[in-house]
């Protein structure tokens, strides 16, 4: 880290004690730091040379601005240190992205529903996806079902599953697949036929099923998959808080 690095820090309330201190450590070593955060003026802001404020509260599109603005700010600064041959691709897919997150979310609620009833009494959840929708099913696992709703979880990469995860596959086992829409999804099939095969309790969130590849250039639809499967699970999170009488 020195006066040749960009240094990207994210705290949605801006007060995480770890993250502020990073950036002290930051711009001592002469890096440029970017500060993504929903606080503005908050102690995240103090020491950044440039600051990001996202929204989240608004609606669905808002809770995927911090994801959106950050994958966003990772582009520009690849096109204009070496270039980008999907640059223009990658614009046109943020101009329509949080528009096609919102719609998704919102036509999702049915489905959500009805994982909401049917999950409602699992005492443990297991998320499996791939490519950049890994950490999605990381966050809603230990965010959204761990932290907030106190249910037991796991998740893993579905190209890890058979590395061990699939020894503990069997009917009702309840799982959710973020399936991707892109260069990974062939991985997440295979994912799904076994657990199909062994009559597991599956959910499956397809980013295929909101149009993602129709709405977004296909030729880099796989790097919007996480915008479109965190605002529809969060439909699905909150409609099994709903059943459990937690707050989601």
């Amino acid at each position: 880290m020195n006066e040749n690095a960009v240094i990207i820090t994210c705290s949605l309330g801006g007060g995480t004690p770890e993250t502020v201190k990073s950036n002290h450590v930051a711009k001592e070593l002469g890096a440029t730091v970017i500060a993504v955060t929903h606080a503005a003026g908050s102690a995240l802001t103090k020491e950044a040379d440039y600051v990001i404020v996202h929204d989240f509260e608004r609606n669905y599109a808002a809770k995927v601005e911090k994801m959106g603005y950050v994958i966003a700010l990772a582009v520009e600064l690849l096109n204009q240190t070496e270039g980008y041959d999907n640059y223009d691709a990658m614009i046109e897919g943020f101009d329509k992205i949080f528009d096609l997150c919102e719609e998704a979310a919102n036509h999702a609620k049915g489905f959500a529903a009805e994982f909401g009833r049917a999950y409602k009494d699992d005492e443990v959840i297991y998320y499996m996806s791939s490519g950049a929708s890994l950490n999605v099913a990381y966050s809603s696992s230990i965010c959204l079902m761990m932290e907030m709703q106190w249910v037991n979880s796991g998740s893993f990469h579905s190209g890890e599953f058979f590395h061990g995860p699939f020894e503990i596959v069997d009917k009702d086992v309840p799982f959710v697949l973020l399936m991707n829409d892109g260069k990974t999804r062939n991985i997440d099939a295979r994912a799904l036929t076994f657990l199909n095969r062994f009559d597991a309790k599956v959910t499956v969130v397809d980013a295929k099923d909101y149009a993602l590849s129709g709405v977004v250039p296909g030729c880099v639809a796989t790097y919007f998959n996480p915008m479109v499967h965190t605002a529809v699970f969060r439909t699905y999170a909150e409609a099994l808080a709903e059943e459990r009488h937690v707050e989601a």
